[in-house]
């Protein structure tokens, strides 16, 4: 498709999901149609064809190869803004878009340069809940990304769970997974985290949620966190870091 195709294409579907949520919110239309909507033509994480992407793990390698840490972070597009923020020895591999698809490339490349981790925290999930991906293919991403941590010198392995969003953002699959979806996906990281005798740690994101959405006080956009939102996040895995030990 064409640049003119595309945004075409992009703006129907925006104006979609905005006539589906005053339907919602006015009681006229129910949440299995929205979530069908919202299954519909989903995106694919091809992050590892990005030249952007190539460059900036590179540049991590770069940065880590040879080297030790206590603790190691992947995640997305909200831990990444976190940066190297959260303690001596401690290393944020995190970068925006990131799913269980991409994670395992980047952790091939840290592993063939011989970065070691102690310990290490997986953030993933959420953006392969609004991705087009099976529960069987990100249980076997989740498996892989473990034994590749493991490989790289992980005695702990601690798995946080996927991120809600606004109600609002919820809605729209420009934006996020609903929160079916979410949930879903949350339960496959129990699953998974049961399966290969890993833990999950909620505690440290709890605070900037309300039920089962972002605090709307906590974002700039429904998704990513605010200035806020981050320094909360910060603290929560600063005192998960300093609990797991040195």
């Amino acid at each position: 498709m064409n640049n003119t195709t595309i945004a075409s294409v992009s703006l129907n579907i925006v104006l979609l999901f905005i006539i589906i949520l005053l339907l919602y919110q006015k009681g006229s239309v129910n949440k299995a149609f929205i979530d069908f909507c919202a299954s519909v033509s989903l995106p694919t994480d091809n992050l590892i064809t990005k030249s952007w992407w190539i460059r900036e793990v590179s540049h991590q390698v770069s940065l880590t190869q040879s080297q030790e840490y206590n603790t190691c972070i992947f995640g997305d597009s909200i831990t990444s803004p976190l940066s190297n923020t959260l303690g001596e020895h401690t290393f944020n591999f995190a970068l925006k878009g990131m799913s269980s698809v991409s994670l395992i490339e980047q952790l091939n490349k840290l592993a063939a340069a011989h970065v070691r981790c102690q310990k290490a925290i997986i953030a993933i999930g959420t953006n392969d809940a609004c991705y087009h991906i099976d529960d069987d293919t990100f249980i076997n991403n989740m498996q892989q990304a473990i034994s590749l941590v493991r490989e790289m010198g992980a005695n702990q392995v601690i798995l946080i769970p996927t991120f809600y969003s606004t109600v609002a953002a919820s809605l729209n699959p420009l934006l996020a997974g609903t929160i079916t979806r979410i949930e879903e996906i949350n339960q496959l990281i129990h699953q998974i985290a049961e399966s290969q005798n890993v833990a999950v740690n909620a505690e440290c994101i709890q605070e900037l949620f309300e039920g089962k959405a972002l605090k709307k006080s906590l974002t700039t956009d429904g998704v990513h966190l605010n200035a806020d939102g981050q320094q909360i996040y910060r603290q929560g895995l600063i005192k998960l870091i300093s609990s797991i030990g040195t």
